[in-house]
C-alpha cells in the first residue's frame, strides 16, 4: 500500500472515530443514565401527569420552590458522603409519602450532576405508576420472584435524567420479599454501580404494614412525612420509635393550612425578565420541607 493510500485511510479512520464522538456528545443524557442496560421505550406524557406532581405540572409554582428547598437540604446533608439510598414513609396512608417522593425524585433528576431512580417499594398500596399515567408490565415485585431481570424493570421516563422502577405486580408475602437477600442485593447494586445516583425509595407507612421496617435497614437515610392537622404526635412518635435504629434525614410537613403560610408565600416571584405569580396557588396548602 502506497504512502498515499494509507494517509487516506487513516483521514477516514479518523473522519468515522469524529463523527462517533460527535454523536456521542449530542445524544440526550437520559440515554446514558443507565450504561449497560436496555430500558424500554416509556416515555412520561406530562398531559397525563396528576396535578399534584407540581415539579413537573408546574416548576415555577410555590409548592415546587418547596420541593425543591427540600432538593437543596437533601443534597446539602448526603453529598459529604454521597447517603444515595434514600427512603421516603410515613406514619399512615393518605399523607402525601408518594408525593414528596415523586416531586423529589423530579427535583434531583433536573439537576445537572445527579442520575435518579426512583422505586415504588410499597408494594401492598403502589401509587407511583398512577400519578405518573403509566401501565408498566412488570416491577420490583417481579424482579423479587425471580420472574423479571434487573433491565426489564426499568422504566425510561423521559423527565431530566429519572428513571422509574414501579411496583409491578401484586404479590402476598410483600414483607418477606423485601426482606429477602435479593432485595438486599439490589440495593447495594443500585447504590454502588454509580457514583452519582440518588436512589429514593417510596415505601409502605410505617404503621400500617411491615414492609417499610426491612427495608429501612438498607438505607442511607429516611425522609418523615407527616401531615398537618391530620397525624397525631402519637403516630409520630409510634412510627419514629420503629426506625429508632435508622438516620432520620428530616420530616417533611405536608398540607399546611393557608393560614400558617399567609406571611411566608404572598410575594411576587421573577424568572429572567418576566414577573410570575399565580394567585391561585395560595388557595392550596403547601409542604414544608
Amino acid at each position: 500500500m502506497s504512502r498515499i493510500e494509507k494517509a487516506l485511510e487513516k483521514a477516514l479512520e479518523m473522519k468515522q472515530s469524529i463523527k462517533e464522538a460527535d454523536a456521542e456528545v449530542s445524544a440526550p443524557q437520559h440515554r446514558d443514565v443507565f450504561k449497560g442496560f436496555e430500558l424500554g421505550e416509556t416515555l412520561i406524557s406530562t398531559d397525563v401527569v396528576d396535578r399534584h406532581i407540581v415539579c413537573l405540572k408546574d416548576p415555577h409554582s410555590l409548592a415546587a420552590e418547596q420541593y425543591k428547598k427540600l432538593r437543596a437540604r437533601i443534597l446539602k446533608t448526603t453529598s459529604a458522603d454521597f447517603l444515595n439510598t434514600i427512603m421516603v414513609t410515613s406514619p399512615d396512608v393518605g399523607e402525601g409519602k408518594t408525593i414528596t417522593a415523586i416531586n423529589l425524585a423530579i427535583a434531583l433528576a433536573n439537576e445537572i450532576d445527579y442520575t435518579v431512580l426512583l422505586v415504588d417499594a410499597d408494594l401492598k398500596n403502589p401509587s407511583i405508576h398512577k400519578y405518573l399515567g403509566v401501565e408498566p408490565k412488570c416491577g420490583l415485585s417481579d424482579y423479587l420472584v425471580g420472574k423479571a431481570k434487573l433491565p426489564d424493570i426499568l422504566v425510561k421516563t423521559g423527565i431530566g435524567k429519572l428513571v422509574l422502577v414501579p411496583a409491578g405486580n401484586s404479590l402476598e408475602n410483600t414483607a418477606e420479599a423485601l426482606s429477602s437477600e435479593r432485595m438486599r442485593r439490589l440495593v447495594q447494586e443500585i447504590k454502588r454501580k454509580y457514583n452519582d445516583r440518588y436512589v429514593i425509595f417510596d415505601s409502605a407507612p410505617i404503621l400500617v404494614a411491615a414492609d417499610s421496617i426491612p427495608l429501612s435497614s438498607y438505607m442511607d437515610g429516611i425522609i418523615f412525612v407527616v401531615q398537618a392537622a391530620r397525624t397525631s404526635p402519637k403516630a409520630a412518635k409510634q412510627a419514629l420509635s420503629l426506625l429508632k435504629d435508622c438516620r432520620i434525614l428530616g420530616a417533611v410537613f405536608n398540607n399546611v393550612p393557608r393560614y400558617l403560610t399567609t406571611n411566608i408565600y404572598p410575594y411576587y416571584y421573577h424568572y429572567g425578565n418576566r414577573g410570575y405569580y399565580k394567585e391561585s396557588e395560595h388557595k392550596e396548602s403547601q409542604p414544608q420541607p
